[in-house]
């Protein structure tokens, strides 16, 4: 178990907060006014504040904080009277502490500074900004009316507002208050992040942290600095981040949060490999989910069930997505139904259950096409046609991409993508099938590929039309055909794919007995791709059967010791036929290859698989 996975572990089987704590002193009953007002909890924060306010030893400080959080949570809760009354108690607590600039900011603005402001209420701010100036308030008080003046200004899209909260800030820092420069750093934080702005919003996280801030505004500075490195290529600071503010959140019981930070969590570790801890923070996703009583506890489901479907648990993955799915069904939720039945079909066919995969994908294809999602419905039926082609039932194969074709059609622009990746697959099938009408097909996936400038898809279609060539016996178009895709996946920066496509190019060449060209190629592939041991490997390999059947048998057992030399230089646990090697059949994205009929090395597939938890479609949202 990674140490991640054993701190997931820890905050999944952590007790969670009592509902009936109560703190020791005023600032505890603070803390936990705030932890209530960001878990929503609008009753249970204003309990806290105002046993807060009553405890014994209130300190005049901790006081007028816990009226503003009354005030605030009132307004959230559509109290306003109730938040003008706070407001009033807090202006009288101003004046017994002699901070009549303050109190009389506060009292000509009720309690406009304890909710957001509307646009129209800016004259009424600056109104008031210019009155008690005129009259001498501090700047770190009249920061109280220029802070959400900017903000009004932020959110109607003048980022020139930006240099205003950045006084504000400073303002602050030099008049000592600190929780209101925590609230100006957090905007500006949550800001910058939005904007794309990472290495700003890192810094403006940096100084929240050296703050005394609450547990729950604590936790939100981690998920912004998770977000930051995730975006700029942190992933190991991200991963701390992310986990920090997950258990910050359980621990406050702030349970929105809570799982949007497990979601993110889940997702940085699949990224690195770790399924146990991705799982785990799922997991925990899913706990919080079911004790918020939240709405969306089923698309937490489904992010769960579509884990371990990734991480290999299929019998557990088979488990979660089967009740999701009844449950869904109930629910009257066909299109998430559906998507929850792709991801079903997957686990079954890692069970070797094909029968029952065909059928959950037929049953999302249905329910797809009732939610008027045309695209969906021949996605699940491409689904269905690369499990009949990988079982042999090829002409029940051709008729689900059939199928697939005519609902991708219905898709149009509301789905682009939906047709050319039928056409894809039906093209590649029907040449399979001995079928040249395959090639017009392909055709149109190309030219719709082209259209759109998804780059690496007309590499890949103009890839499998090339083996489609071969497959229908013309190797000269199928050479022309494989060194156009190479040189597509080059602009797309896909050096794999190109290599793959070169050496398919070179092994036709061979086989039909065009020694000099074919020598010439992989020899250029073996320089081109020194850097691939696969590649140069099978370049290697393939020259050394070149040469031998030229008669040049010294060099072709040179050429054999460069290739052996190359695996041996290579990642022990790597795949030595990794470079253009037969691989799964997934037409769902795009169909990989069949062997050509006419057999050699050429025949074989285009490297690559089905990537289950891509074909689930069943993603978490955020929250």
């Amino acid at each position: 178990m990674s140490a991640l996975a054993e701190r997931l572990h820890g905050i999944l089987n952590r007790p969670q907060p009592s509902p009936f704590l109560s703190p020791d002193d005023p600032r505890g009953w603070l803390e936990l006014a705030y932890d209530r007002a960001y878990a929503e909890d609008h009753d249970g924060a204003v309990r806290a504040a105002e046993a807060g306010i009553a405890a014994d030893g209130a300190d005049v400080e901790a006081q007028l904080s816990l009226w503003g959080v009354a005030a605030s949570v009132h307004h959230l809760a559509d109290r306003d009277e109730e938040a003008l009354e706070c407001a009033r108690r807090r202006v009288e607590l101003l004046r017994r502490l002699g901070r009549n600039h303050q109190a009389d900011l506060e009292e000509d603005l009720g309690s406009l500074l304890f909710r957001e402001p509307r646009p129209e209420e800016a004259p009424l701010l600056e109104a008031a900004l210019a009155t008690h100036s005129a009259a001498g308030a501090s700047a770190a008080v009249l920061a109280d009316i220029r802070l959400p003046l900017a903000v009004c200004r932020v959110e109607a899209g003048d980022d020139t507002a930006l240099e205003d909260l950045e006084l504000c800030a400073e303002d602050y820092r030099a008049g000592g208050r600190t929780e209101s420069l925590a609230g100006a750093l957090l905007y500006l934080a949550h800001h910058y992040a939005r904007a794309g702005r990472f290495q700003e919003a890192l810094e403006k996280s940096d100084e929240l942290l050296g703050l005394p801030v609450n547990r729950a505004m604590r936790a939100a500075v981690w998920m912004v600095r998770a977000t930051g490195h995730s975006e700029l290529g942190n992933p190991l600071e991200a991963e701390g981040s992310a986990v920090e503010a997950l258990d910050l959140y359980a621990a406050a019981g702030v349970r929105r949060g809570a799982v949007s930070a497990a979601a993110l969590v889940a997702n940085i570790a699949s990224q690195a490999e770790d399924q146990e801890a991705a799982v785990l923070a799922w997991r925990i996703a899913v706990q919080q989910a079911e004790l918020g009583e939240f709405g969306e506890v089923w698309a937490v489901r489904m992010g769960l069930g579509n884990q371990l479907l990734e991480a290999g648990e299929y019998l557990l993955a088979e488990e979660v997505l089967e009740h999701l799915a009844g449950w869904l069904e109930q629910a009257g939720r066909p299109a998430d139904q559906a998507r929850t039945l792709m991801s079903l079909g997957h686990c079954l066919r890692h069970q070797e259950r094909e029968g029952e995969a065909l059928a959950a994908w037929e049953r999302a294809s249905a329910l797809f096409a009732a939610a008027d999602l045309p695209g969906e419905a021949s996605r699940a039926l491409m689904s269905a046609g690369t499990l009949l082609a990988r079982e042999g039932r090829d002409g029940e194969g051709l008729k689900s991409f059939e199928r697939a074709v005519a609902w991708a059609r219905r898709a149009g622009e509301d789905d682009p993508a939906a047709l050319p990746q039928a056409l894809h697959a039906f093209g590649h099938a029907q040449c399979e099938a001995g079928d040249a009408d395959g090639l017009a097909t392909l055709d149109e996936a190309i030219r719709l590929a082209d259209e759109h400038n998804a780059e690496w898809h007309s590499a890949d279609f103009r890839d499998t039309r090339a083996r489609s060539l071969w497959l229908l016996g013309h190797g000269r178009e199928a050479v022309s055909a494989a060194l156009e895709a190479a040189d597509l996946y080059r602009d797309a920066d896909d050096p794999d794919g190109s290599g793959n496509a070169e050496l398919f190019a070179a092994q036709v060449l061979f086989e039909t007995g065009q020694l000099d060209q074919a020598s010439r190629v992989f020899r250029l592939i073996a320089e081109e791709h020194r850097g691939s041991p696969a590649h140069h490997h099978a370049a290697q390999r393939g020259l050394s059967e070149v040469l031998d059947a030229m008669g040049l048998r010294v060099q072709a057992e040179e050429a054999r010791a460069a290739a052996d030399a190359a695996l041996d230089a290579a990642d022990p646990d790597a795949d030595p036929e990794g470079a253009d090697s037969e691989g799964e059949d997934s037409r769902e994205g795009g169909p990989e290859v069949g062997a050509p009929q006419e057999g050699g090395p050429a025949a074989q597939d285009k490297a690559g698989g089905a990537d289950d938890a891509g074909n689930a479609q069943g993603d978490a949202p955020r929250s």
